[in-house]
């Protein structure tokens, strides 16, 4: 009952804090996320969120947003040029990542930090950084990661003046980004092989693959990507001394710039149209675009100071933030610490508690399971008192069964001693008088008569009670066929035709010649000699004897009728019983009293039934039902 308590108490904990946990974690991935979308046009905001995110992740302990929040973060530093403070917060971020060996973050962290050593001048060290990325984005097939990789190595490799190495990476990633459509590393591929054709002084090449990054850029409208195109391809002007191409696409990469405040490629635009108004000594406009120059120059150098005053104003409110939180976490721990210590002493008393209570339920419960013991024990007692009493009802049964065993076998040695060797006894001693003379030649002649009729009950006894033995004993497998009625009743009929000759009985067999049972033979044959042997016997002389049938869509009827002398209802219910029975025929022909119990044996076996109408005085009906069966 203890564990009981305590499992249910930590199955009643558990999901809550399971619950809480789940849920804090989905507040610090909505945190990442928006701070990301905000981290272009707020980046106070920005800071603040991942900040909260950084806290949340650390307090429920969610290693992954942790990581995230410091990937974000350094993203946003080095957006703004702080590459070394960037770098930490990659480090942080790539530390966590391997800790929970995420490889797919890890790879991006590495990245990223590739990115920041590129800046730095840092080539040996990005490059070794970019390939361990670019294995992980092979086995994820991250394409487009791939494809951004491919520009990032081959970049360094123009930087390096390896110029080789660089043509691969550049059309690997070309290659990939036609093959996925990925727009942005397609234009960036463009662009890199237009420098590296430039730098082999490769000038129509160059071109060409500078119009294509332009087309690029104008279909996804990327600005800063056609002020980029054209500055290049002016300048490929300018070495040809096309001066008029130079400065129309001077021209435009200066309003490309312009629209999207790119103040680097400003100052080149400005330099290339001053260069074009020299060549052409149109001097009073080569001085107003230096003056133009100057211009944009201060402000961008106004802007920047601005914006990296307000930046570190940003990073300093950060940072006090951060230590505002930090100590309100540390006032929260301590708050929770007496908390937990208050939780655990109350805790310790409830359990204390409730070990009473249990000790007490438990003695309850032994009290009550040795009340259900005895009740379970009168019971079991009662039922075996029951059965008991079944037990004798069943020796009760077996001994009536055995009875009727003993009957059984008392009654066939009656009729094996008896119907069977009285017969044998007379034909013995008939043989004997008439192979000696000692009768006269007519008397013989009636004595050889009485001979064979006493030899055809003789035998019709013994196929009956071997046919009977066979079922008792072990049962005897039915061989049906298609058993033609008629010619087995034809062939019945000839073997008692002395008998009918004797007594005078017309006997009809109205069977069609064609009808058909499917049924074991010698079964039936049996049945039908019976039924037969059993109408002559208790017909009187001049009687007649009808054998018909009809068949339903179910059954085949068989009718075997006489005009004998009938049988009481006391008769035919000891014979439905299956109770020995026997009588005297009309010429005192004897029985053996299991012809009919045979009979019903035999067609109950074919799943059919034997049904006995009969009215003293006037005659029998025996109705032989058999089931219609496919052969």
């Amino acid at each position: 009952m203890r564990i009981l308590f305590l499992f249910l108490l930590s199955c009643f904990i558990s999901p809550l804090f399971a619950q809480k946990n789940t849920g804090s974690a989905y507040i610090v991935d909505s945190l990442n996320k928006e701070a990301f979308s905000s981290k272009r046009s707020d980046i106070s905001k920005a800071l603040n969120l991942l900040i909260i995110a950084q806290n949340t992740a650390t307090q429920i302990d969610y290693k992954k947003g942790l990581a995230v929040a410091y990937l974000y973060e350094g993203g946003i530093y080095q957006q703004q040029g702080f590459t070394k403070r960037a770098l930490t917060d990659f480090y942080l971020s790539l530390d966590i990542f391997k800790r929970i060996k995420d490889t797919f973050n890890i790879a991006k962290v590495s990245q990223q930090i590739a990115g920041s050593l590129l800046l730095e001048g840092k080539y040996d060290t990005a490059v070794t950084v970019f390939n361990e990325s670019l294995k992980v984005y092979n086995r994820f097939n991250k394409q487009e990661e791939v494809v951004n990789v491919k520009n990032s190595i081959g970049l360094i490799q123009l930087y390096r003046n390896k110029p080789d190495s660089a043509v691969i990476l550049f059309n690997q990633a070309l290659v990939t980004s036609k093959q996925i459509k990925y727009v942005y590393g397609e234009k960036k591929a463009l662009y890199h092989l237009g420098k590296l054709a430039l730098e082999g002084k490769n000038l129509d090449l160059a071109v060409s693959f500078f119009n294509a990054s332009i087309a690029i850029d104008q279909k996804i409208n990327d600005r800063y990507g056609l002020a980029l195109n054209n500055l290049e391809l002016a300048n490929i002007a300018y070495k040809r001394g096309q001066l008029q191409a130079a400065f129309m696409m001077s021209n435009s990469a200066y309003e490309f710039a312009k629209s999207v405040n790119a103040y680097d490629i400003l100052d080149q635009s400005i330099a290339q149209i001053i260069t074009y108004y020299r060549k052409t000594n149109n001097l009073e406009k080569a001085i107003a675009w230096q003056d133009s120059a100057i211009l944009i120059i201060n402000q961008h150098r106004i802007k920047e100071n601005e914006y990296a005053t307000n930046f570190i104003d940003i990073i300093k409110n950060q940072q006090n933030l951060r230590l505002d939180r930090e100590n309100a976490i540390i006032r929260a721990q301590r708050a929770s610490d007496e908390q937990v210590f208050i939780l655990t002493v109350g805790t310790f008393i409830l359990i204390i508690l409730a070990v009473l209570v249990i000790m007490v339920f438990i003695n309850y419960q032994k009290q009550k399971h040795f009340s259900r013991e005895l009740r379970a024990k009168n019971i079991l007692i009662e039922a075996q008192i029951e059965e008991m009493g079944a037990l004798n009802k069943e020796i009760s049964f077996q001994n009536r069964m055995l009875e009727a065993d003993n009957k059984t076998k008392d009654k066939l040695l009656s009729i094996i001693s008896h119907d069977l060797r009285n017969p044998l006894v007379n034909t013995k001693g008939i043989l004997n008088l008439v192979n000696q003379g000692m009768v006269p030649e007519d008397q013989a002649k009636q004595l050889l008569l009485q001979l064979e009729t006493q030899y055809m009950g003789t035998t019709s006894l013994l196929d009956n009670l071997l046919f009977w033995l066979k079922g008792q004993m072990a049962g005897k497998n039915l061989d049906r066929s298609n058993v033609v009625i008629f010619q087995l009743v034809k062939g019945l009929e000839d073997e008692h035709k002395m008998l009918l000759v004797r007594k005078n009985i017309a006997f009809n067999n109205a069977l069609h010649p064609q009808m058909f049972v499917h049924a074991d033979k010698e079964m039936i044959r049996i049945v039908l000699r019976n039924l037969i042997s059993n109408a002559i016997k208790f017909t009187p002389e001049n009687g007649s004897i009808d054998i018909h049938a009809e068949q339903t869509a179910t059954d085949s009827l068989i009718y075997v009728e006489d005009t004998g002398i009938g049988m009481s209802k006391e008769t035919i219910d000891r014979v439905n019983a299956k109770q020995y029975y026997t009588t005297a025929g009309t010429s005192m022909e004897k029985g053996s009293g299991f012809g009919l119990m045979l009979c019903s044996d035999l067609i109950n076996r074919h799943d059919g039934s034997l049904t006995i109408e009969s009215v003293p005085g006037k005659g029998s009906r025996f109705i032989i039902k058999l089931p219609v069966t496919k052969a």
